[in-house]
């Protein structure tokens, strides 16, 4: 999934929101609160998945074995409808994108 919000769309006192957001939305969802039932779903049907920010857009993408698209198409799509953004993850986040950029 390409999303047409990447870098470039941050506000200037938010610098690193939209790689921010990149980061949170793989961490939880209404649906599927815990933090590694996407992740943990695709490894167990050998399947893989990444993302990334530019400037202009942020990518989302994952392979899986076919017969399993529908239940990760299902926990994937809950990332863009009701992302947690927990309190502890969002820390942890914040961290990691403050590292990433020293």
């Amino acid at each position: 999934m390409d999303i047409g919000v990447g870098a470039k769309s941050d506000p200037k006192n938010v610098q690193g929101l939209a790689h921010f957001c990149e980061h949170m939305l793989f961490l939880g969802t209404e649906k599927f609160p815990e933090e590694n039932q996407y992740s943990q779903f695709l490894a167990e049907h050998s399947g893989s998945s990444n993302a990334y920010t530019a400037y202009e857009n942020t990518n989302y993408y994952f392979e899986i074995l076919a017969d399993h698209l529908e239940g990760i198409i299902d926990i994937f799509s809950q990332f863009f409808i009701s992302p947690l953004f927990t309190e502890s993850a969002t820390e942890r986040e914040l961290n990691a994108i403050q590292v990433g950029l020293i």
